[in-house]
């Protein structure tokens, strides 16, 4: 009976962890592309979004999704954190973006952070 129990409870465990990393049915993942300048000591001195894909599409097609700038604020601070080459004075970059959680830029479905 104890093995009955144990089973069943680690299954609920299991299945509620799975929950918890899987996105939502209404959850809708774009890809925002930012252009960024970095200044000499490669820093980043400028942020501006450049477009907005559908990585479910399999095109990199624009797509008429408004981003907030509590993202861009959030995407500003998440980039700020890192060092780039100052040889780069520009380069594209993205973050994905979730219209549900306007003020994380820290979403990576591959790591399973949603």
């Amino acid at each position: 009976m104890r093995l009955l129990v144990s089973a069943i409870v680690l299954l609920l465990c299991s299945t509620l962890a799975f929950a918890q990393n899987s996105p939502s049915p209404e959850q809708k993942l774009y890809a925002v592309i930012f252009d960024v300048t970095v200044d000499a000591s490669g820093k980043v001195e400028d942020l501006a979004v450049a477009k907005v894909i559908d990585p479910a599409s399999g095109t990199t097609d624009p797509v008429e999704v408004e981003v907030p700038e509590s993202f861009v604020r959030a995407a500003r601070s998440s980039l700020l954190q890192r060092s780039y080459s100052a040889s780069r004075k520009q380069f594209y970059t993205y973050i994905y973006y979730d219209p549900l959680q306007p003020d994380r830029a820290d979403i990576d479905p591959k790591a399973g952070r949603l």
